[in-house]
């Protein structure tokens, strides 16, 4: 009897399955002109970059202060060898005094007249110099100024004004940690903050801050050591060159984070985007006008790189839309068996909103996705659910660019 139900549930479901349409996921993988998010309000697109060394002043200070202390430590050196000499005249003052006795007693022929001890002076003092003061390395201009750059800008005097200015290098932590097949590895922290300034060609300001990215510590993880002295002595022989390594290469994660930053902020970056846009296909129905509509999509996705104004791609999204609207006039979401069903309308909705976000109809865009939201078809749902955020972030940065 179970065998029974069971074919017969089989065969019911395979019926219902040569009735409903077969959805295809067409995969199309895209790039687009991204447009900023905080505009020049002057428009310009070309900009300079100058770099300034705020640690200078910071190296002046740290000179300053070792000079000073020199100076002091020579004080307290000349001062303690003199009260070191004061208290060795006195102990040779006091031992003289107590050889002369004993020799008087010996003299006189005191036999258990016990001979003083030698005299001990005590260690010279000596107060060493203080440790010579970290300076930042001078910096190289142009390798930095070369590394700056905004999507969609030139490199022209005139434009928009950036400066970076650099305020000093710090050491952080040195922390060990065993290494896993056996021996030590160390863990060392280092930064240098970046003061980003970005100016209008007005002179306005658009960005004034210590970059945030700058700001946090970089690592750099070393080499295995079979234990910490032998940590010790390579750090002994390498960290002045490590040092300056460091120096040179904490800059290069900084400016990739800069150039994101502006090229978010401020340029057009082109963007890569992989979406699916569907069609359908049973052996019942002909869906030709389903497989045209998606050319024409997928041909005006494809034009989105070639210029900021889209028109290229615009006249293929347009027809597109036009075609997957007339296609919804025959949408019957009650009857399964229909060519445009619930399942194909629900897709076509979504077509359409991937569509209508590069035509700059952002509202409309939003409504075709509720609209296959609300048809209850679970992964046109998460279709649309996926694709809001995107829509809205293109929504935010077209209005700041009108």
């Amino acid at each position: 009897m179970i065998k029974i139900i069971l074919l017969l549930t089989f065969c019911i479901c395979f019926f219902h399955l040569g009735l409903s349409q077969n959805i295809q996921d067409k995969k199309v993988n895209y790039s687009y002109i991204q447009l900023p998010a905080k505009p020049f309000q002057s428009g310009t697109e070309s900009f300079t970059v100058s770099v300034s060394k705020a640690f200078k002043q910071r190296n002046q200070d740290s000179l300053d202060w070792y000079k000073n202390r020199m100076e002091a430590v020579k004080e307290e050196r000349k001062l303690a060898r003199e009260a070191w000499s004061n208290q060795k005249i006195e102990i040779e003052r006091s031992y003289y005094t107590a050889m002369s006795n004993w020799s008087k007693l010996v003299k006189a022929g005191d036999t258990t007249a016990a001979r003083p001890a030698d005299v001990v002076y005590g260690s010279c003092p000596c107060i060493p110099d203080p440790d010579k003061p970290f300076l930042t390395d001078s910096l190289v201009m142009d390798p930095i100024i070369n590394m700056i750059k905004i999507p969609g800008f030139d490199k022209l005097e005139g434009g928009a004004q950036i400066n970076l200015d650099f305020q000093g290098f710090d050491k952080g932590t040195i922390k060990e940690k065993k290494a896993t097949a056996g021996g030590y590895k160390y863990v060392i922290l280092f930064k240098h903050p970046v003061k980003l300034t970005v100016k209008d060609k007005d002179g306005s300001i658009a960005y004034n801050a210590v970059f945030p990215e700058s700001a946090n510590f970089q690592s750099f993880t070393t080499k295995k050591f079979r234990s910490p002295y032998d940590f010790k002595l390579w750090w002994m022989d390498n960290e002045d060159d490590f040092w300056l390594q460091r120096q040179k290469s904490v800059f290069n994660k900084v400016a990739a984070g800069i150039n994101n930053m502006l090229a978010n902020d401020f340029g057009f970056p082109t963007k890569s985007k992989q979406i699916e846009l569907y069609t359908a296909k049973d052996k019942n129905h002909d869906y030709t006008d389903l497989l045209e509509a998606f050319q024409n999509a997928q041909d005006g996705l494809l034009q989105l790189a070639i210029d900021r104004n889209k028109d290229a791609a615009i006249n293929y999204l347009g027809s597109a839309v036009s075609q997957y609207q007339t296609i919804l006039n025959e949408s019957n979401i009650n009857d399964k068996k229909s060519r445009i069903n619930k399942k194909v309308t629900a897709a076509v909705y979504c077509n359409v909103a991937e569509c209508l976000i590069w035509m700059d109809d952002y509202s409309q865009a939003e409504l075709y996705l509720n609209k296959a939201a609300n048809l209850g078809v679970n992964k046109y749902k998460r279709h649309g659910n996926s694709l809001k955020p995107f829509l809205l972030n293109q929504k935010k940065r077209y209005g700041a660019n009108q």
